[in-house]
């Protein structure tokens, strides 16, 4: 890598370069940060638009998405995408890769860690990172923009938002459009099934006739999304103020959108299953 440009790879990755093939192994893993590249080999998949355009595509073994650090609210006015360089171990890259292995290792439902690129001058630096993608899945925000969900299913919303808690971890940007619902398998199988057959949706959460009611959403998994900025906090006083902000989140969007299947009854569930 150039001196001005860091690879950061986490130990959990399966990515990380051996000893032995270290120069090889980093100059594949650059390659990757870079979309014309990507392009130019046919490897992605899809793009998707946010805060700038998001690349997916498959390679050594992982279907990935590629995103670049942008910053929010008015200093991107002044500055769009470059931050203040201190030290690779204190940007943004470094300690979400870092947050993102310590929740994946524990079990939460949270992107694979892949690896992170960073490019600094003496004073600042850019950034874009690698994150693995969660298959058959919609933001929460999506989906109720379109039909309710069954209670069970807010309560499970509840129950990850908790073990997040309880792994202290605190997602400074928890909102509607950080979680997501992934379908089960047989769901996309029954899916393609239709499609096959000329169905008018492809939607992965359709149910078929011979599902048992609700069957696909009693099934559904939830992950959380987007920890650029979140950190490990000591204490609980702050998880209260934490789980408010989701419900803002949800009320925010209940007052721009008609219909919006979202209500008091399902910040209940969300609740329960926080409590349980």
């Amino acid at each position: 890598m150039g001196l001005n440009e860091f690879i950061l790879v986490p130990k959990q990755s399966t990515w990380t370069p051996r000893s032995d093939t270290l120069s090889d192994d980093l100059l594949s893993i650059q390659k990757c940060f870079d979309p014309s590249w990507l392009m130019a080999e046919n490897l992605i998949t899809h793009t998707a638009s946010g805060r700038g355009l998001v690349y997916f595509f498959f390679i050594l073994g992982e279907h990935c998405v590629l995103r670049h650090y942008y910053r929010g609210g008015l200093i991107a006015k002044l500055s769009n995408d470059t931050f203040l360089f201190k030290q690779a171990q204190q940007s943004r890259p470094y300690k979400e890769l870092n947050l993102l292995a310590t929740l994946h290792a524990a079990g939460l439902n949270v992107p694979k860690p892949i690896a992170a690129r960073l490019k600094h001058t003496s004073f600042t630096y850019t950034a874009d990172v690698i994150t693995g993608t969660i298959p058959r899945a919609q933001e929460l925000h999506e989906y109720i923009l379109q039909q309710a969900l069954q209670q069970s299913v807010w309560e499970k919303i509840g129950v990850t938002l908790r073990k997040m808690h309880d792994l202290q971890a605190c997602h400074y940007d928890i909102n509607v459009k950080n979680v997501l619902l992934q379908a089960p398998p047989y769901i996309q199988e029954k899916t393609v099934a239709k499609e096959a057959n000329n169905s008018e949706t492809s939607d992965p959460f359709v149910k078929t006739q011979d599902n048992t009611e609700n069957a696909g959403e009693q099934s559904i998994t939830i992950y959380l999304l987007d920890f650029d900025g979140g950190a490990i906090r000591d204490g609980d006083k702050w998880k209260r103020a934490n789980l408010v902000r989701f419900k803002r989140s949800l009320e925010k969007q209940r007052a721009k959108y008609s219909p919006y299947y979202y209500d008091e009854d399902c910040w209940k569930s969300i609740e329960r299953g926080y409590q349980s």
